[in-house]
């Protein structure tokens, strides 16, 4: 995908680390570090789960880029399938996926075209991580975070409800932000600005090698690189009466300046509903007789014809 969405991919990142800091921060709190963790460990026990998620990028209260997906993971069988619709300056694309048989397969809305990934050197009996991984390690994680997210435990609030079901929600301005997250906040946006003027060129020479709608790749995000802060950051999470998260979202919004000295207030939300735990199956497809081309792993997920 073209390197314009490398903006926006930093920007959603960002949000997930605020997301997950604030949500593991109400850990450290007397009333929501029992119902949250519990909820977490029980919602990463799941073998499958349907997912519906969807994400925003707004500008100054523009609206620059959307998506919303449905998704079926089945972690068990290390299978998925869905479909994921984005739309940006008024251009729509739609996007089919499956994995399956070590393959990933795409299909895009504007084209008959099914292209297929083959995955690499992956060793099969090494995906349980149950199996590799220090059981110290995801404590030592809790602890760091922790420590990072300082007072933040103080804006964290929980709300039992009678059916069983908990809210757990916090929202902080900018004053009420970690220092240091505003201080490193500046030093990756200007690095992901940075970036995509460095490959914008080759990535218009590339645009042939994807399937893709140009317009939907040609997100126009603003180039900070001045006077960047984090203003706001929202996060709630829902947890149902099977101990389940069913539902979490976070909102972030991130103000600076452009080189020209027009100033941008650049807001990212993004959610997920969680269904259909264990009882999931993913779709599958199947190849026989459809147009199929290759995509090629060596050049970073890039397309070529097997006649080349």
């Amino acid at each position: 995908m073209k390197k314009k969405w490398f903006m926006l991919g930093s920007a959603l990142g960002i949000s997930s680390v605020m997301m997950i800091t604030t949500g593991v921060s109400a850990f450290a709190s007397t009333s929501g570090y029992d119902a949250y963790k519990s909820a977490l460990k029980n919602t990463r026990t799941i073998q499958n789960v349907a997912v519906q998620a969807s994400a925003t990028l707004q500008d100054n209260g523009n609206v620059l880029a959307s998506a919303t997906g449905n998704f079926k993971i089945s972690l068990d069988k290390q299978a998925a399938s869905g479909s994921a619709d984005v739309k940006v300056n008024g251009a729509t694309q739609s996007v089919n996926f499956y994995k399956q048989n070590d393959q990933t397969v795409l299909k895009t809305s504007s084209s008959d075209t099914y292209y297929v990934g083959q995955e690499r050197g992956k060793d099969k009996n090494k995906h349980d991580t149950k199996e590799t991984l220090d059981p110290q390690i995801p404590q030592q994680v809790e602890t760091v975070i922790d420590a990072l997210v300082g007072n933040l435990k103080d804006y964290v609030t929980v709300n039992a409800k009678s059916d069983g079901s908990k809210e757990i929600a916090a929202q902080l301005d900018n004053s009420q932000i970690p220092t240091v997250v505003n201080a490193i906040a500046p030093i990756v946006i200007k690095h992901a600005s940075n970036h995509e003027q460095n490959r914008e060129k080759k990535d218009n020479n590339d645009a042939k090698q994807f399937p893709f709608n140009r317009d939907v790749l040609n997100v126009q995000t603003p180039q900070l690189t001045q006077d960047i802060k984090i203003e706001k950051v929202a996060f709630k999470a829902n947890v149902n009466a099977a101990n389940y998260i069913e539902h979490q979202e976070a909102d972030i919004t991130v103000s600076g300046k452009d080189a020209s000295g027009t100033a941008h207030q650049v807001t990212v939300h993004l959610q997920a509903n969680l269904m259909g735990y264990n009882t999931t199956t993913p779709d599958t497809i199947d190849l026989s007789g459809k147009k199929v081309q290759q995509m090629d792993n060596r050049h970073h997920g890039k397309f070529h014809d097997d006649n080349e």
